[in-house]
């Protein structure tokens, strides 16, 4: 069989018509089915199948408006921002689901519909593995103090509510208050510091973005040190950059 020969058989093999395709995604949707079944009969499993039953509902979500959407509604992004991204249901020793991570594009155009990553965690008293930065309680700390003067001012407009508020305004009201509330039960755990896991740098669609988005939202302006930079900009080097 000449080249001509081969390529056109591979051609053929390639083409799928719809009864193909349809065949294929039942049997595709049979082993997901099955699969989490299986984690569901089994106690230790059951909250794995909760996750990826979420993530399968999130990883639609994005497909049916990655065509709509538009990165340039979004704000914009500097190294050394804090995020909330969808990683995505993990496997083995990934990051997965919701995530705080650090931005580490040099220059990200609004234009852009990607953006590169580095998830983050919180210490544990772990031994750091070489991979890692320990980043101390700055992300914390730097939370903590838009959190509190937030938290001051909704306060203070709950005060000032009575009989003629709008339904709609209180309403709207509580449920930023109960949004920082469990926000600052997740942030909680980076009190005994962050840490940077550079060995899982990342460049994830900006749809995965769940905060910020805007300017006025939680982790807007939320961004690490020059100091902190330099740690993982020199652990970046040690582990991609052969000297």
């Amino acid at each position: 069989m000449n080249t001509n020969e081969t390529i056109s058989q591979i051609k053929e093999e390639s083409l799928k018509t719809e009864a193909d395709v349809i065949t294929h995604k039942d049997s595709a949707l049979k082993k997901l089915d099955s699969l989490l079944l299986n984690y569901i009969k089994n106690s230790n499993t059951l909250n794995k199948a909760d996750k990826l039953s979420y993530w399968v509902e999130d990883f639609c979500n994005f497909l049916k408006s990655e065509n709509t959407f538009n990165p340039q509604y979004l704000k914009s992004y500097s190294r050394g921002d804090i995020l909330q991204v969808n990683l995505g249901y993990n496997i083995g020793n990934e990051e997965g689901g919701l995530h705080y991570c650090l931005v580490v594009d040099k220059h990200n155009s609004k234009k852009s519909g990607i953006i590169t990553v580095i998830p983050l965690t919180s210490n544990k008293g772990q031994t750091l593995d070489f991979s890692e930065v320990f980043l101390g309680d700055e992300i914390y700390s730097c939370f903590k103090s838009k959190h509190d003067a937030l938290m001051l001012k909704l306060s203070k407009k709950i005060n000032s509510f009575n009989n003629n508020t709008p339904r709609e305004e209180l309403k709207s009201t509580l449920e930023s208050l109960n949004f920082l509330k469990k926000m600052d039960s997740k942030m909680s755990k980076m009190k005994k510091g962050s840490i940077a896991l550079v060995s899982q740098i990342t460049t994830v669609s900006k749809q995965r973005i769940y905060d910020p988005q805007k300017t006025d939202d939680l982790l807007s302006g939320m961004c690490i040190s020059n100091e902190s930079l330099d740690l993982i900009n020199n652990k970046m080097k040690q582990l991609f950059i052969k000297c």
